[in-house]
Formats: C-alpha cells, sequence, structure tokens
C-alpha cells in the first residue's frame, strides 16, 4: 500500500469536469475548493440522485443534520476491508462522495484499489475463474427482524414484499427469500466481476474480502457469502485476490475540506484503524442523474 495517487482537481471544478473525471479515472480528489457541509451537499445533489441512509438492521452511521442522505462513516476506530458500498443487495450506488473535516491524527486514511486493474492483475486462471463466478449473499433474518419489518408472522407474504425491489435489480442480479427454521434468509446474487457504470468494463468490484477481514478490521456477521452452487467462495482465490489487491491499494492522506467522489462500480474502498475520535469524514451516496446514464 502506498500514499495516493489519485486524480486531484483543486479549486472548484464543475460537476461536468468532475463526473468527467470519475468516468475516466474512476475516482477524484477535490482539494484546496474550501468545502463545508453545506456546499458538499450541493455537489453532491448536482452530480447524483442522493438515496436515503435506511439503517438496515443494525444503524451503524450518524444521521447529520437531520438529512438521512448524509450520514457518518461508519462508527468506531476499526479498520475496514476493501469492499464495494452496499454490493450485497440491490440498488448498490453509482457514487460515493466524502467530505473530510477532519483527519485523524493517526492512520484513518481511505484506502482505495481500482477493480478493473485489479481483475486484469490476476492470474489468468484465477481470472478466468472470477469472471464465471456468480455468488449469493445471505442476510439471516430472526424471526422478530423480519416479522418487524415487513409487518406480518407469514413468511410466505414476504416473496411479494421483495417484488418492490425488482426496478433495482440488474440483469446479471437476482432476488430469493427461503425459510431456516423461524429465520428468514434473503439471497442476493450477483457477479463476482460485474461491469462497470462507465463503459460497461468488468471489475474485481465486490465485498468478498468483508468475509476475511485482518484482526483490526470490521466483521459485519450478518452476512453470508457463497457461490451460485452453494459452496463458499475458493479461499485459494479469495487470497490470490487480496494480495494483488494489497499491492494496488492507496491511501488517501486526509487533508480538512478535501472532498473524495468514487465511483462504487469500479473502486473497492476501506480504511485504515485508527485511535483519534475526532477524525470527522461524512459519507453520502447515489445514483447517476438519468441524464448521465443515457
Amino acid at each position: 500500500m502506498h500514499d495516493s495517487q489519485v486524480p486531484v482537481l483543486t479549486g472548484t471544478p464543475e460537476p461536468p469536469e468532475i463526473l468527467a473525471t470519475v468516468a475516466e479515472q474512476g475516482v477524484v480528489l477535490l482539494r484546496d475548493g474550501g468545502w463545508q457541509r453545506d456546499t458538499f451537499v450541493a455537489l453532491g445533489d448536482a452530480l447524483m440522485e442522493p438515496v436515503a441512509y435506511a439503517g438496515g438492521f443494525q444503524q451503524e452511521r450518524d444521521v447529520i443534520g437531520g438529512d438521512r442522505t448524509t450520514t457518518s462513516v461508519t462508527r468506531g476506530t476499526m479498520g475496514m476491508p476493501l469492499h464495494r458500498e452496499a454490493s450485497y443487495g440491490p440498488g448498490s450506488p453509482d457514487l460515493l462522495t466524502f467530505l473530510c473535516e477532519r483527519p485523524a491524527d493517526d492512520g484513518g486514511r481511505t484506502t482505495l484499489c481500482d477493480g478493473v486493474a485489479l481483475l486484469n492483475a490476476l492470474p489468468d486462471e484465477v481470472r478466468a475463474e472470477c469472471e464465471q463466478m456468480e455468488i449469493v449473499w445471505e442476510n439471516t433474518l430472526p424471526a422478530e427482524d423480519w416479522q418487524r419489518t415487513f409487518d406480518t408472522d407469514d413468511p410466505e407474504t414476504v416473496r411479494p414484499a421483495l417484488r418492490q425491489w425488482e426496478p433495482y435489480l440488474r440483469p446479471w442480479e437476482s432476488l430469493g427469500v427461503h425459510t431456516a427454521g423461524t429465520a428468514l434468509v434473503i439471497g442476493f446474487g450477483t457477479r463476482c466481476t460485474p461491469p462497470t457504470r462507465f463503459g460497461g468494463v468488468p471489475a474485481f468490484c465486490n465485498s468478498l474480502f468483508v468475509s476475511r477481514p485482518d484482526e483490526d478490521e470490521y466483521h459485519d456477521q450478518r452476512l453470508r457469502v457463497r457461490t451460485a452452487a452453494g459452496a463458499p467462495v475458493p479461499a485459494r482465490l479469495l487470497s490470490i485476490a487480496a494480495e494483488v489487491a494489497q499491492r494496488l491499494t492507496v491511501a488517501v492522506p486526509w487533508q480538512a475540506g478535501d472532498v473524495l467522489i468514487v465511483d462504487n462500480s469500479r473502486y473497492l474502498h476501506g480504511r485504515q484503524s485508527f485511535t483519534d475520535t475526532g477524525r470527522s469524514v461524512m459519507v453520502r451516496m447515489g445514483h447517476l442523474h438519468q441524464k448521465e446514464e443515457a
């Protein structure tokens, strides 16, 4: 891992220039623009249709200023493995925008890895295996959780309720549900190497590394990942991919007022562990405006 080599735009560039850079490079750091919360929010609104933080079944972020589209990053000081934001469910955001109000005195840098470069750097046989692999993220909900969420105690009525997510499914994605005793297991299927939003290039852009975090990294124990056949993702594949990712990962040396824009379909992101609890980084996520997708 080495210090950030991401492209930098200084001042306050216009949204079209920012999007063009993200489309080409996958990420851009905005520096020396005097970014504050209000200008950060306005920029995000110009770049994307922001999505509100729902919190899922475990509140992990703090909503800022009563605006559920603007939150802190995940609480705590542990590191975060490289991952694609919300890649384990329908509607994964296209863009992530981060504002650093105060960097940590020690560590706490956001880490980045280009999933296109990672896939291309894998040994040929491993790359082929990844490109052919479909994975399924399983979220097991205890009875009290799914009954409260779906306002029913009949698991059969949950299946129609899940259809609300069908408009968010991309052609290579699927959604299913089955019971395990009184628990409900929701399975989200997707590719190991989905195409990027800009250019449709295959990328190793997923959250497989969260299934094997380091000791000082956050571990989400609610999710289990399997291949479409129901087998564990091969440990050998993950080990090789993690080794290559480590060589390609860069760390953003945050400065107060920095804004980072990330193509969530191409770049994996994470963070280094830290001890300085004064670190303040907020995030907004969203989908491209339809005119940018056309």
